[in-house]
């Protein structure tokens, strides 16, 4: 395995090795993943476990979001390494970070292929093959990844219920590491993969009549520890959907919906693009390029080692990811979108090419071991000449027409197929086991490296750094901003800085780049100047200048100006009265009200707190302001209702001295709490039960699993 890591860690040198080499450069990883990483590891490094992030949309609950992978223990490394002199992650904290992911991979690959009886050499191709080709040479989210890193391991212990060693055991250990692939941070990669275990398991019990309710035994535990195991991020995800609008389709789409099939459609492969398998280019965004190396040694595996117990299976789950990645183009990916419940939420089908990727790292492995012995050795390598010949021949072709550009990148297949043509030639001629693995192993990697190649940005193009770029710039404005005294909210102009800008320099706002907000602040309509002036929107960033009653009171050095809004609302504030939310009016609360109005008078569900009137507008002052937790010392001329502008959601909770009071849901979507005359302490802290039910769960089902393993070794040693 030290091997492994080492060929993995030079394949991504220049990650590791220079400075001039980042991952992190789309928009999505810039906008999105970044700032949630940069937020979390401040945290951490406060001392708090980061559970609700106040950055965007008034404040959203992390775990329910659950793409900042919160609840995923690898990313906690990450937040609690070292911060730099400017207090963000380190750059090399996250370069070894997208490089321990794919270690990670390649070494659960391995153990898959040494657990089927393969050998060191087929378990290192095979591995490198997955966490370089495919699915994870051209992926670069790492809730994506990290989900898709436990899926050999779910394997190998289907495979050992397969082959009836400790099945139920093995179907305990198969559910724990399909949990752990939930914790992730994205729910598509997993729900692929439990299914594809699910169908496996229902496949055995057709087949095996006589044991066919062990397998249904075994199917049973697989789910009880999977949702068991993924609890810490399940059971808040759930709470958030009820209660939250999901993008990634037209207009979005709540919780008792489907996904359009049309986003489905738009998120699978062509299936011109299964060429991409072996011809691959810079331009394209195909995630289904493995090369000729892979592809050829697993045919050759699968003929030859049709009969080891594995290839079946592996051969079906290669074919089912790749007729499933076509989504749109096949009626079979239709039927399960229409047939398996929530299976509609898995919106990119494209992404089962991950099994595609398992499946041929199988057949690639059994492959390799039988290069030395198979009579079919002979017929490979004189099907690769000619497909290098011929390849070699059409793209001469092709270049001596001015009118077609062909991408450098096309003349690797061919090579490919000769190099490695000419491996097994030298195999035929008593090539010994180590240097054949080896220049296989070579081989495999050169033929990855320039489309994984695209996933790494040179620092140096404009073109590519620029997302970073914009998201790093005007350090000196948010410095000026994070100065003033707050709490307070920010808008800045789209056309300048990106929408998360705010959240990657520890700044608030009202908007956001995000998959998902909670339907009550969606309903408040942000983008009204009303609605952020209720929300405490107190300074605009803006390149021009801004009319009265804004007020310039600083200019980066870029010429980006900040300008203070003395109108808007403070972070808190006494209404003297309430009043039912008008019928009707549930989802736009706040319509046509008179902000003059809101800011006496509190909007409730149900009957409004009875309130005496009195004179006087009281004293409202923050003690302590962090994520999840606010503590005012407040004094009120009598009975008045604090209303606090961050989003009401469950969890939220209030104390008054010290006693326990209940936080209401004012204005539709803002907090609130009864206080009465005289000076108190308020406190209000997050504490969300799914989030604290689900740790409790996932530590029971993982002590559970441990438990079971060592009564079953006792059992085994007596």
């Amino acid at each position: 395995m030290g091997v492994l890591a080492g060929s993995i860690i030079l394949f991504f040198w220049k990650l590791v090795f220079t400075h001039q080499y980042d991952w992190i450069w789309g928009p999505d990883l810039t906008e999105q993943v970044l700032p949630w990483f940069e937020f979390q590891a401040r945290e951490f490094h406060a001392g708090r476990f980061p559970l609700w992030d106040p950055s965007l949309w008034a404040g959203q609950p992390l775990f329910g979001l659950t793409q900042p992978g919160t609840a995923y223990p690898l990313n906690w490394i990450l937040f609690a390494l070292p911060l730099n002199s400017a207090g963000h992650i380190a750059r090399a904290s996250l370069e070894w970070y997208f490089v321990a992911i794919h270690i990670m991979a390649a070494i659960f690959a391995f153990a898959l292929i040494r657990d089927l009886g393969l050998s060191r050499g087929a378990g290192v191709v095979a591995g490198l093959f997955y966490s370089l080709g495919g699915f994870f040479g051209k992926t670069g989210w790492p809730q994506h990844l990290n989900g898709a890193v436990w899926a050999p391991l779910i394997l190998l212990f289907v495979f050992r219920v397969m082959r009836g060693r400790k099945p139920y055991m093995s179907a305990i250990w198969a559910g724990v590491c399909q949990g752990c692939a939930w914790l992730s941070g994205h729910h598509e990669i997993p729900i692929y993969t439990s299914l594809a275990a699910l169908i496996l398991f229902a496949w055995l019990a057709l087949r095996r009549g006589a044991v066919r309710w062990q397998f249904v035994h075994c199917a049973a535990l697989f789910v009880l520890f999977t949702g068991g195991m993924g609890a810490f991020q399940i059971l808040p995800s759930y709470e958030f959907g009820r209660l939250a609008m999901r993008f990634g389709a037209p207009g979005g789409f709540q919780w008792n919906q489907y996904v359009p099939y049309a986003v489905h459609v738009s998120n699978s492969f062509s299936p011109v693009g299964i060429n991409g398998l072996i011809f691959a280019t810079l331009q394209s965004d195909l995630v289904m390029y493995v090369g000729v190396v892979a592809l050829a040694l697993g045919i050759f595996g699968a003929i030859s080692a049709w009969s080891a117990g594995a290839v079946a299976p592996a051969a079906a789950l290669a074919l089912a990811g790749l007729l499933y990645s076509l989504g749109g183009s096949n009626v079979i990916q239709g039927a399960m979108y229409s047939l398996i419940p929530e299976l509609n939420r898995a919106r990119h089908p494209m992404w089962t090419i991950l099994l595609f990727d398992l499946g041929l790292a199988i057949l690639l492995a059994y492959g390799v071991d039988a290069l030395p012995a198979s009579e079919n050795r002979p017929k490979l390598m004189r099907f690769l000449l000619c497909f290098g010949v011929a390849g070699f021949g059409v793209l001469a072709v092709i270049n001596m027409t001015d009118a077609l550009k062909v991408d450098t990148l096309m003349g690797m297949a061919p090579l490919m197929a000769v190099l490695l043509a000419a491996v097994l030639w030298a195999v035929s001629r008593g090539l010994s086991p180590v240097a054949s693995v080896t220049a296989i192993a070579i081989l495999l990697a050169i033929e990855l490296g320039g489309p994984s190649a695209y996933q790494i940005a040179d620092l140096g193009d404009p073109s590519r750094a620029q997302f970073l770029d914009r998201m790093r710039s005007n350090e000196d404005v948010a410095a000026f901003l994070r100065s003033q005294p707050g709490p307070f909210r920010i808008k800045t102009d789209g056309k300048e800085l990106p929408d998360n800008w705010a959240s990657l320099h520890g700044l608030e706002t009202t908007a956001g780049y995000i998959a998902g907000v909670t339907n009550n602040i969606i309903n408040l309509n942000p983008n009204l100047t009303a609605t952020q002036e209720l929300l405490g929107v107190r300074y605009r960033i803006s390149r021009d200048a801004l009319p009265a009653p804004y007020l310039e009171v600083f200019q980066g050095k870029s010429g980006l100006r900040v300008f203070r809004d003395d109108a808007a609302f403070p972070r808190a504030w006494f209404a003297q009265a309430s009043a039912p939310i008008p019928a009707g009016m549930e989802k736009t609360p706040i319509a046509g009200v008179d902000l003059a109005r809101l800011r006496t008078v509190a909007l409730t569900h149900g009957s409004p707190a009875p309130l005496r009137d009195c004179s006087g507008d009281g004293e409202i002052r923050y003690l302590r302001y962090t994520a999840a937790r606010s503590e005012l010392q407040v004094a009120a001329p009598c009975d008045r209702i604090l209303v606090v502008a961050e989003t009401w959601f469950p969890g939220w909770e209030g104390r008054i001295d010290g006693k326990p009071s209940a936080v209401l849901e004012v204005d539709g979507a803002l907090k609130g709490l009864v206080v009465p005359a005289g000076t108190h302490v308020i406190d209000f802290a997050y504490r969300p039960r799914s989030v604290f039910l689900g740790a409790g769960v996932t530590l029971f089902f993982a002590i559970a699993a441990v438990f079971c393993e060592f009564r079953t070794r006792r059992g085994m040693a007596s």
